[in-house]
């Protein structure tokens, strides 16, 4: 059994939703941050609009704050959706064909040089935001033979050094977060070899997976023997 640490092979590539104004733009950071792996639906809260920058990845981020977000590509979902199950749940973006949901024909007219420029970032697949449901307790996590500094007053994991599992309590989880106030949970999404084994199979761009542990500059997190 293995677990990765979710990575982006070129991590200076973001994707960011398309927001003209503040409000929209408000209304994204406040919906990443308070409704989107907490463990629930979000579907009721959603509102698509465009995914940019990700044209190139079938498996991309989002920065937002200390935390990254994840989206698929439609060849991505129905890859992954078997192994994944009811465990993530997938909030559509607009797409090229969806447009008129976003902007009026009034609105393509006249704004037709933005919105040419704005395609070419476009993943010409339907793309979801990928919230995922399955969020763990660090009681997953091995303290005798994890290295990591625990403050019993808040209960924050901070000064990981190497993190170890119970294998029977992670034994089908295949993307999945922990919850805990330290910043590196909120910035870690892992994965089991099983996942690792479709992105590979299925040539799934986006994402890089090594042998190396995480301090030496790879992200394979844990092994069990």
């Amino acid at each position: 059994m293995k677990i990765y640490k979710l990575t982006p092979v070129h991590p200076t590539i973001i994707g960011y939703p398309y927001a003209t104004t503040q409000d929209e733009i408000q209304f994204y950071q406040e919906l990443f941050a308070t409704k989107i792996y907490t463990g629930e639906s979000a579907s009721e809260h959603w509102k698509p609009t465009l995914m940019c920058d990700l044209n190139k990845a079938d498996i991309g981020r989002i920065l937002q704050g200390n935390q990254e977000l994840w989206v698929f590509t439609e060849k991505a979902r129905k890859a992954l959706a078997p192994l994944l199950g009811n465990k993530v749940e997938y909030l559509p973006f607009l797409t090229k064909e969806t447009l008129h949901e976003r902007f009026t024909k009034r609105q393509l007219q006249l704004r037709k040089t933005t919105i040419d420029a704005l395609l070419q970032i476009i993943h010409p697949e339907q793309q979801y935001l990928v919230n995922v449901l399955d969020i763990q307790t660090a009681e997953i996590l091995n303290p005798s033979k994890s290295e990591y500094i625990h403050d019993e007053d808040d209960d924050m994991i901070y000064g990981i050094e190497k993190l170890a599992f119970f294998p029977e309590k992670i034994e089908n989880n295949h993307l999945f977060k922990i919850k805990n106030p330290g910043i590196y949970f909120r910035n870690a999404m892992f994965v089991s070899d099983e996942f690792r084994k479709i992105v590979e199979q299925q040539q799934l761009v986006g994402l890089k997976f090594s042998e190396l542990p995480e301090n030496e500059g790879g992200n394979l997190i844990w092994q069990s023997v």
